[in-house]
């Protein structure tokens, strides 16, 4: 006896497992970069007057007093925790460890808290973000022979953070 179902055979078919296939598979990995910044500070310093001096009190090694400078650092983002101060301006001709004056007369600027000379360019690194941070200024003689005249030079303050 012979039984037949139609369309047991095409099932049959379907219902086997398909054949077995080579597969190749290629990995790769790629990196992610980035940087999250601290946010900033406000800065600000104010003028400083340094007074008025006879060309003819500079026989020598003479310096006036010192005059303070508070650079005063704010409103730093909670990540910032410490702060550079690069000070630059032009090099006096004389010495280039001071800023320019006049002709014979620098402008020496110093740390308060070490009293070491910041020459043009130079770094403070300060172990604090938000504060004052003190400096001082004052005139040094630089040369033999000095000019007169009047001394109107910006000394620019840039920060970097931590």
């Amino acid at each position: 006896m012979h039984l037949s179902i139609p369309g047991l055979a095409l099932a049959a078919i379907f219902l086997m497992p398909p054949t077995a296939s080579a597969q190749t598979t290629t990995t790769t990995n790629f990196n992610v970069t980035g940087t999250i910044l601290p946010g900033v500070c406000r800065i600000a310093v104010a003028d400083v007057d340094l007074g008025t001096y006879q060309a003819t009190q500079f026989t020598g090694a003479f310096t006036t007093p010192f005059q303070a400078v508070s650079v005063v650092v704010s409103q730093c983002d909670p990540l910032v925790s410490r702060v550079g101060l690069r000070f630059a301006g032009t090099a006096d001709g004389a010495d280039a460890t001071l800023f320019q004056g006049v002709a014979g007369i620098g402008i020496e600027l110093q740390r308060t808290a070490t009293g070491t000379r910041l020459a043009p360019g130079g770094l403070a690194q300060m172990t604090t973000a938000a504060g004052t941070h003190a400096f001082r200024v004052r005139f040094v003689q630089s040369a033999a022979t000095v000019a007169a005249g009047t001394v109107n030079r910006p000394i620019t303050v840039s920060m970097t953070y931590n």
